[in-house]
């Protein structure tokens, strides 16, 4: 590990007391995401640790917009909208372990765009759910029938459509950054977006798929859900990928 990588490991207890200071973590949920932090910063780097940080930084702006409104509804997360540690570890594990395999000899360009394919679905996921809340039509992913807001599996038009948007601007930003690294062609970087960014998309609506079928009959919780939304989107990018 290089020096600059070593400073950015002292940064963590830092950005702990920020994201606790805004409530964007619960004090378990802060170390939970100090934690992420050091495996990606020790398997990825700066660049990779830069992605983490603006994953979190669109992820709080979903969860501020309407909250007002969402608390009224007793639709937001937490007490102010705060992760707790289970949320982290639910949204950082797969991220994290994909960012170990820049140690395996896979190719950068392939291992990168897993990391920004994980991460977009937790995003997007996150999207749906804040800022879908915000719509007061719901409807079940699988049936399409009419259901109530905040219900695991329901979605929305602007919950929808939100999620990919989202998605896709992660991708975009990502591989802009990693353009300055690594050469892309322009037909590269776009092809690169869009897959990152519609797999990502998937990962959400198999999210929603697993909240119906299981989450519903209580086989999964949704900290699991998460977990095994982002593997399968991840798993899907490697088939396309490999």
């Amino acid at each position: 590990m290089d020096l600059y990588n070593l400073l950015l490991l002292v940064l963590l207890p830092v950005l702990y007391v920020l994201g606790t200071r805004i409530r964007a973590f619960s004090r378990r949920g802060g170390i939970a995401a100090v934690f992420i932090g050091m495996v990606v910063i020790i398997g990825g780097g700066a660049l990779y640790f830069l992605l983490l940080f603006l994953f979190l930084g669109l992820s709080y702006i979903t969860t501020v917009v309407g909250f007002e409104r969402k608390k009224r509804k007793s639709l937001q997360e937490g007490i102010r909208g705060e992760r707790k540690a289970k949320n982290v570890l639910a949204a950082g594990l797969v991220p994290s372990a994909v960012s170990l395999l820049s140690f395996s000899g896979m190719n950068a360009t392939v291992v990168f765009s897993l990391y920004v394919i994980s991460l977009a679905t937790i995003l997007a996921d996150t999207a749906a759910s804040e800022i879908g809340s915000l719509d007061d039509n719901t409807y079940m992913i699988l049936t399409l029938r009419p259901a109530q807001t905040g219900i695991n599996g329901g979605i929305s038009v602007l919950g929808t459509v939100t999620s990919l948007i989202f998605s896709v601007t992660f991708g975009l930003l990502s591989f802009l950054l990693f353009a300055l690294i690594v050469p892309l062609k322009f037909s590269q970087l776009i092809s690169l977006v869009f897959l990152t960014g519609f797999v990502g998309f998937i990962g959400n609506l198999f999210d929603s798929v697993l909240g119906e079928t299981l989450e519903n009959r209580g086989y999964l919780d949704k900290y699991s859900v998460n977990f095994y939304a982002t593997l399968f989107s991840t798993l899907v990018g490697l088939s396309i990928m490999w």
